[in-house]
């Protein structure tokens, strides 16, 4: 089950070169979670020695009740999410971005969101102690909403199919996601590698969401949807089955992805507000 994937989402296992029974449980994630596409956690626990089929055990049974997705609306809902300000008409299509080319935008910012943020609450009850109320018959509180009709998505661009001047916005964009002055090590989330297909969007993400980083606005919300889904993933470890036992390494890694802030929280945070951002304005 291991390999010799990095642990950074760019160098992480592809979806496309997944076998045997990595293949059969990222098959099974994607049918399970009713999303397109596998996000890095997944793919990264694939390079750990034992990891990937334990973790999938464990949040499976969580995910099948549907819960995960009615606490990330919750979550949501909450949260002061940071949307730049609004899209001027026409402002999209200077940016070399057609109204066809939108829809498919919106498409793979929703699988991220979707997929960030139900691993998000999962896995956070994979980890912590359970809390707060058990579940009984869904009432409206943890209604379930519905899974999209995911159209077929543009493929995810390795580093060699991103132009130069698309690849240095994109290491402007992976600093949203930290504090001070940019750092080295800041992750390139795949989401904003996804999107490299319209250049001239991610322009746009740079210029429109800075100004909410250098005021602390982004770093508050970030801080606001980490408390409210560590709330929501302590309920669903209530769901959660009582084996089989993680890899040491595997635990340490979900426990650092679902535990700060700055982990998929920053994700979730700004995917979501990226998709109240990029509605139709002409």
């Amino acid at each position: 089950m291991a390999g010799k994937a990095g642990r950074d989402p760019v160098s992480a296992i592809a979806e496309d070169a997944a076998t045997g029974e990595t293949a059969e449980i990222f098959a099974d994630i994607r049918a399970t979670m009713e999303i397109p596409l596998i996000t890095s956690i997944w793919r990264t626990l694939y390079d750990v020695p034992g990891g990937l089929a334990p973790a999938w055990k464990l949040a499976k049974p969580i995910y099948e009740t549907g819960q995960p997705a009615a606490a990330l609306a919750r979550v949501v809902a909450q949260a002061d999410l940071p949307v730049p300000a609004p899209l001027v008409p026409g402002q999209l299509a200077c940016a070399g971005v057609s109204v066809d080319d939108l829809g498919a935008i919106r498409a793979i910012v929703d699988a991220y969101n979707r997929s960030n943020g139900m691993n998000m609450v999962a896995l956070t009850a994979v980890v912590v102690p359970p809390a707060g109320s058990t579940f009984g018959d869904p009432g409206p509180a943890d209604a379930v909403p519905d899974a999209p009709d995911w159209p077929e998505l543009r493929p995810l661009l390795g580093q060699e199919d991103i132009a130069p001047t698309a690849w240095q916005l994109l290491n402007q964009i992976r600093h949203l996601g930290s504090q001070g002055a940019p750092k080295d090590n800041a992750v390139l989330a795949t989401l904003w590698r996804h999107l490299a297909h319209w250049p001239g969007l991610l322009a746009l993400i740079q210029t429109g969401f800075a100004p909410l980083r250098e005021d602390g606005t982004i770093m508050a919300a970030f801080g606001q949807v980490h408390a409210l889904a560590q709330a929501e993933g302590a309920r669903l470890a209530h769901l959660r089955p009582s084996g089989p036992t993680l890899p040491k390494e595997a635990e340490v890694m979900i426990a650092r992805y679902v535990g700060s802030p700055m982990a998929v929280a920053h994700m979730v945070t700004l995917g979501h507000a990226l998709a109240k951002w990029l509605v139709p304005n002409d």
